[in-house]
């Protein structure tokens, strides 16, 4: 029988990379969607989000494995976090823990959630994965750590491109600061190793873009001039500036109640010198994207679609 790979965040930017590489492989999906969508051949949509307890249950109904992509990267406050990345992922699990047969459950969390000290953000993601491991060892999981993910469809990287082009590049003012970046398309990659050679263990798995050591800011900005044909300056910005724009930020979506990812909580996390990934023994992931690669399709992909004209 064709597996069966039930999907949250399936609209999502991580999602849409992983329904293509699904559907073209000739698997059947199920997705949970918060909009209507139209059933196709390739794709049922279950309409419902993380809180609707039914639709979750549809969703894993005689799934041969479950992926979860759905997550908050921003949000008015600390509960809103917490109630999509930590209580979501636990009534996910607990569903698909609760099938006669379990899917191999495969949660998709973040590089964020090894410091939860930082920020309500990094900690709903710490929660959400110990949610997730309260119901090994008769749920089957494997937990992922992605870095920094960036990539064709990516609103985030698109505000950096932009900036580069324009010749500077902001970047917090922090000694020694380095971090991993993975394109999503390798991201997908980790995801199918994940459902179908890695091991399954409770232990999250950090994986990046095989550079050893990561980047630093100033080779993040050379590297995206090199594929703008330009040479942005990076911009040190101190800290006391971050916070007064987290500060804004935060005014501003409280006024309008239209959450920004930038805010006064996020700074501390713009400010932690080490976000490297530290690679773990991973069967059947092996990324192959460089940043320079990565960059030039990002790029190819904005311009084509109109978003960045230099």
């Amino acid at each position: 029988m064709t597996p069966l790979v039930a999907v949250t965040g399936a609209t999502g930017f991580i999602g849409q990379h992983l329904l293509r590489r699904l559907t073209a492989s000739g698997i059947r999906v199920r997705a949970l969607t918060r909009k209507p969508a139209a059933q196709t051949t390739a794709v049922e949509w279950i309409a419902g989000d993380l809180a609707n307890r039914d639709a979750l249950a549809a969703l894993v109904k005689g799934a041969t494995a479950v992926v979860h992509c759905a997550g908050a990267i921003k949000a008015l406050g600390r509960e809103g976090f917490f109630a999509v990345n930590g209580e979501g992922s636990r009534l996910l699990a607990e569903l698909a823990a609760a099938q006669a047969t379990c899917p191999r459950f495969v949660h998709v969390s973040s590089l964020a959630a090894r410091a939860p000290h930082l920020s309500a953000y990094a900690a709903s993601k710490r929660a959400g994965e110990e949610y997730v491991q309260a119901f090994a060892p008769k749920l089957p999981m494997v937990i992922l750590r992605p870095p920094a993910v960036y990539g064709p469809g990516d609103p985030e990287t698109l505000r950096i491109f932009k900036l580069a082009a324009q010749g500077f590049l902001p970047a917090p003012m922090v000694t020694g600061a380095r971090l991993s970046l993975v394109h999503a398309d390798d991201v997908v990659s980790a995801i199918l190793a994940a459902l179908e050679g890695t091991p399954p263990q409770p232990v999250p798995l950090e994986f990046d873009d095989g550079k050893e050591r990561g980047y630093s800011w100033a080779e993040v900005a050379a590297i995206a001039g090199q594929v703008l044909n330009t040479l942005p300056r990076l911009v040190s910005v101190p800290a006391p500036l971050l916070y007064a724009a987290g500060a804004v930020a935060s005014l501003g979506a409280v006024l309008t109640r239209r959450p920004t990812v930038l805010s006064w909580g996020k700074v501390p996390e713009l400010l932690h010198p080490d976000w490297v990934a530290t690679p773990m023994a991973f069967p059947g992931y092996k990324p192959l994207w460089t940043l320079e690669k990565g960059f030039a399709d990002a790029v190819s992909w904005y311009r084509s679609q109109g978003l960045l004209t230099s």
